[in-house]
């Protein structure tokens, strides 16, 4: 009975691997047919199989990166948008998505002016971005070995010197592992809990309240990023950089995640 138990595991999990195998296969050959209709100019069709490599949820910064660039030469600025954002939120310091994201920005109808943002603030901001949520994970635990080979120096007898030295490295060790978790922490509530979205119709009219027949408050355009503050049916609150919220069709977004 337990030799019978154990085959059958052994045999699911050769079907499961053999599974993920072809998966992978497949989705390979899916990535060189679209990179190649990518690289003769045929957008659309890039377009269409990174989506099914999108869908398969084989998603990587890579992938997104692609789909932006494919999008932008396609002409759609709102898709462009969405998925350098989404590339950069995979892999914040990715330089060349963010120099694509700056470029295809400039193209965005609604160049908003962004309410100043308090200098350590931004800073912070930025260092958090500098490294993915993993990333911020992996230097946390190295963090904390350098910090227990702190704390064994400081409890070794060798000397005074050596004792102050410890501690001393142990407590920047263990500071910088607490900033690193909570920079992991951040991203990743960030990363799951994405409140961020973009414009995707040409003009959408921002309402004073959630119905068709409200008053309209102001216009955004295709690629205007928006943070989402509330739902309400199919409808959608949100702000806009400079302070400025009304509500909008669920439909008119899509969300960064």
């Amino acid at each position: 009975m337990t030799k019978r138990i154990f085959v059958t595991i052994i045999m699911t999990l050769a079907a499961v691997f053999a599974v993920n195998v072809v998966a992978a296969s497949d989705n390979d050959r899916l990535w060189d047919s679209a990179n190649t209709a990518y690289m003769n100019g045929d957008w659309a069709g890039a377009i269409a199989i990174y989506d099914s490599i999108e869908q398969s949820g084989m998603v990587s910064a890579k992938l997104y990166y692609n789909m932006g660039g494919a999008h932008f030469k396609n002409g759609s600025i709102g898709k462009a948008v969405l998925y350098y954002n989404k590339s950069l939120r995979l892999n914040p310091s990715d330089e060349d998505a963010a120099y694509n994201l700056a470029v295809v920005n400039g193209f965005v109808r609604d160049q908003i002016e962004v309410v100043p943002e308090f200098f350590a603030s931004r800073w912070m901001r930025a260092v958090r971005l500098s490294l993915s949520s993993n990333g911020w994970a992996v230097v946390s635990l190295v963090a904390l070995l350098l910090m227990l080979g702190a704390v064994l120096l400081y409890l070794l007898p060798l000397g005074l010197r050596y004792r102050k030295t410890g501690f001393g490295l142990g407590v920047v060790f263990g500071v910088v592992m607490l900033v690193a978790m909570n920079f992991a922490a951040e991203g990743r509530r960030e990363a799951l809990h994405s409140k961020d979205a973009v414009v995707m119709l040409s003009a959408a009219p921002v309402k004073s309240s959630p119905n068709n027949s409200s008053k309209d408050i102001f216009v955004i355009h295709e690629g205007t990023r928006v943070m989402v503050l509330d739902r309400l049916g199919e409808w959608c609150q949100v702000s806009i950089a400079d302070g400025n919220k009304g509500w909008l069709p669920a439909s008119s977004i899509e969300m960064i995640d």
